[in-house]
């Protein structure tokens, strides 16, 4: 790509095709940890970037996986405060998020990336890094996409993947009895983000100095771990494919858009009500230092963009589930127990109140109306 801070297409997109191919006789890295026993074969790719498809060999013995999500400049980021490379890992990573959360691993993806015409190519090549440096830690290949100009930055990735078939896990398998269990611990995404708004305001103020990486300057720790957490989440890929493979996850969603939002869909597509223990909610300590344990509870239970795991188990999958956990090295939480439809969505609080889900403050809406 030219040295030049102009964008130029077509070397943009030969730009990418090299980061994909890498250096000369350099192999691709495998998924992180995720192991291949009992998995499909992956996909052949037969003609990458440079042609109007991709052509790609899809094995025998293999269900297909597609999933697809945007990134938005003022509606999922703000491009002040998110560094090009970890734009890319992110864009990717909720994308491979999903996947997980049916069991499967991922393959293959087309991408396509909206850039305003002020955007610099240094910023457009750190995307274009994200995207592949991500892709190169999930052996998963990137075979085509687009670019054009935009009003707004965004970036849409399209993900194959591939699960043995009739194993993925749906959101309708829960049944009343089984118990709640989610992965890692929630609410470091919410703090990060409220870390980032507040900065922002002070900014605003002229009251606090931005950094030069784009972000707060200046953080505690903690803080700056949440902060790390909202633009640079990890997907579950080895878990969500262990849960899958091992058939222990009745039902799995990822918690995209927070508990509070994310277990009445599951619930819904199962037929099923639920309820859930605020005690047993794990809080990330992130959360908590970055705004106190109070705050870190409550974006816990309706924050959104952990990209943990929920699902459902029977109850004599616990040791099961303990095992899992360890293999994965991830904790595994049990935080409430399928219900029932008649008795609703609900959260039993600390205090020992009973608050039906509907009630709870939301995370991230899309479409909200501006009151």
């Amino acid at each position: 790509m030219a040295r030049g801070t102009r964008l130029d297409e077509q070397e943009f997109i030969e730009f990418i095709a090299r980061l994909i191919a890498g250096p000369p006789g350099r192999r691709a890295a495998p998924a992180a940890a995720v192991p291949r026993r009992g998995a499909p074969a992956a996909p052949r790719t037969l003609l990458g970037i440079g042609d109007d498809a991709a052509i790609l060999r899809w094995p025998q013995g293999a269900d297909l996986l597609l999933t697809t999500d945007f990134l938005t400049d003022g509606v999922h980021f703000r491009r002040s405060w998110m560094p090009g490379f970890l734009l890319g890992r992110k864009s990717l990573a909720v994308n491979i998020s999903d996947i997980a959360a049916m069991g499967g691993v991922p393959r293959a993806c087309v991408l396509s990336i909206g850039l305003p015409r002020d955007t610099g190519a240094a910023y457009a090549r750190e995307v274009a890094r994200g995207i592949a440096d991500q892709a190169r830690r999930h052996a998963v290949t990137i075979v085509g996409g687009d670019t054009c100009a935009a009003e707004r930055l965004f970036v849409n990735v399209a993900l194959l993947g591939s699960v043995p078939p009739g194993r993925a896990v749906r959101r309708g398998g829960a049944r009343p009895g089984d118990g709640l269990y989610v992965t890692g611990a929630l609410g470091a995404a919410g703090a990060g983000l409220a870390v980032l708004e507040s900065d922002r305001a002070r900014r605003a103020g002229g009251a606090r100095r931005r950094s030069s990486r784009g972000g707060p300057a200046r953080l505690p720790i903690q803080a700056r771990k949440a902060v790390q957490a909202h633009r640079d989440p990890e997907p579950r890929a080895l878990v969500g494919r262990l849960l899958g493979e091992s058939g222990v996850a009745r039902a799995m969603i990822d918690l995209s858009d927070g508990l509070v939002q994310d277990l009445p869909r599951l619930c819904a597509a199962s037929g099923v009500g639920a309820i859930v223990e605020a005690a047993a909610v794990p809080v990330a300590p992130a959360a908590v230092g970055a705004v106190g344990p109070a705050r870190a509870r409550v974006l816990a239970i309706s924050g959104g963009e952990d990209y943990e795991l929920l699902f459902a188990a029977r109850a004599a999958d616990a040791p099961a589930i303990g095992r899992l956990a360890r293999v994965s090295g991830l904790p595994i939480a049990r935080i409430g127990q399928v219900l029932p439809r008649r008795h609703g969505v609900g959260l039993l609080t600390t205090a020992g109140r009973y608050v039906p889900f509907a009630r709870l403050p939301r995370g991230f809406v899309h479409f909200r109306t501006r009151g």
